[in-house]
């Protein structure tokens, strides 16, 4: 059984990508196809005590064995794109792809860790509007980017972000690709958390706040709102679900539109939250997130990381490491809340109607998940 440093360690990585493909509102170039989506409506729903899903449905993985790689998850993402399931995962090979649907091994990227020139320490995955790309990469303690390409090439990609402030060792930036030199993402404000958009023409780049996702005016720790971004430039939506609060905000790109699902409460004040003796007793509610055409997916705990702790060691089995997962459309209407047997990262192949999901506690670690239609 993985002991208790692990587990708080594990839930307080930020760790999930998707596929977001299109452009948005704002451009004047190409519209967003808004005819399958209806209109967004202001405002918050309350669900508090209520079950707005319906019937849970109860998922059984199945694992997929492939002898020709050996990992284990650590700070995992996963992405689909053409039939390519790319898993970055913090080892000797922080880049991985897997053919689907069979989830056989393809090749490691062409990238390393170190300190050195182009290596990596702490690389994120960013979706990628251009169709030439599996993904971008982004290295957090440095803010550069890279293009990742089915080849397992890795090139530097010319795009200036803002500089890291003295004593950060990393940046947080949760970066979804809009168009060329067009990124929009979420990063620690004054205000906590805010959604930015970043674009740049020439040599210039202009950066402007979109959005405050703070909740109480009076608790300004990004750390507060942690939490999962994801995009669906198509839509013309985004959304950002709350790791310590049980709360979801569906917008649209320029947040001239914002709908809050709330399950909690009213209020949210620094009692919200409470650290004991340098333990996570505070609640995981959302832990990760992924963006699928249609609908969106989000990753529900429910339990602190002491709770999960004991609660293994009350089961005795490690293999009880269940984690629900929740589906919306992408106007914030609940559609189906799922129980999945394995617990890890995880991303949705929409189209064929299956979930990808790496176990924290396997040998083999993949697992698919096949989801009803």
């Amino acid at each position: 059984m993985r002991n208790l440093s692990f587990i708080v360690l594990l839930f307080l990585g930020c760790c999930i990508s998707c596929v977001n493909r299109g452009k948005p509102a704002t451009n004047s170039d190409v519209s967003p196809d808004t005819t399958t989506i209806l209109p967004l409506e202001a405002g918050e729903v309350y669900y508090k005590n209520k079950t707005p899903f319906g019937e849970e449905v109860n998922l059984a993985g199945t694992q997929l064995i492939d002898e020709a790689v050996i990992f284990k998850p650590s700070e995992s993402e996963l992405l689909i794109k053409d039939e390519i399931l790319v898993v970055k995962n913090l080892g000797e090979h922080p880049l991985l792809q897997f053919s689907l649907p069979n989830g056989k091994f393809v090749k490691y990227g062409k990238a390393s860790y170190g300190q050195g020139p182009d290596e990596f320490v702490y690389p994120n995955i960013v979706p990628a509007a251009d169709t030439s790309l599996l993904c971008y990469i982004f290295e957090s303690t440095n803010q550069k980017l890279y293009q990742y390409h089915k080849s397992g090439d890795v090139i530097p990609y010319p795009f200036s972000l803002s500089p890291l402030k003295k004593k950060q060792f990393a940046s947080d930036k949760q970066l979804v690709n809009l168009n060329p030199r067009d990124f929009i993402y979420v990063e620690t404000s004054p205000t906590g958390k805010s959604i930015f958009r970043t674009t740049a023409a020439g040599d210039s780049v202009n950066v402007k706040e979109v959005y405050n996702l703070g909740l109480d005016p009076k608790m300004k720790s990004g750390f507060s709102y942690i939490g999962d971004f994801v995009v669906n430039a198509k839509q013309n939506r985004m959304a950002y679900a709350y790791k310590y609060f049980k709360i979801i905000k569906f917008m649209d790109l320029d947040a001239q539109t914002v709908r809050t699902i709330n399950f909690e409460k009213e209020q949210f004040d620094e009692s919200s939250l409470r650290i004991a003796d340098g333990l996570d007793n505070n609640v995981t509610h959302y832990w990760g997130a992924c963006a699928g055409e249609h609908y969106v997916y989000f990753m529900y705990s429910g339990r602190s990381p002491v709770a999960l702790y004991q609660e293994q060691r009350r089961l005795k089995d490690k293999y009880n490491y269940y984690i629900y997962m929740e589906q919306y459309d992408w106007n914030g209407n609940p559609v189906r809340k799922y129980k999945l047997d394995h617990w890890g990262y995880f991303t949705v192949d929409e189209p064929h109607n299956k979930l990808y999901l790496l176990s924290t506690h396997d040998d083999d670690p993949l697992f698919v998940f096949q989801l009803p239609e």
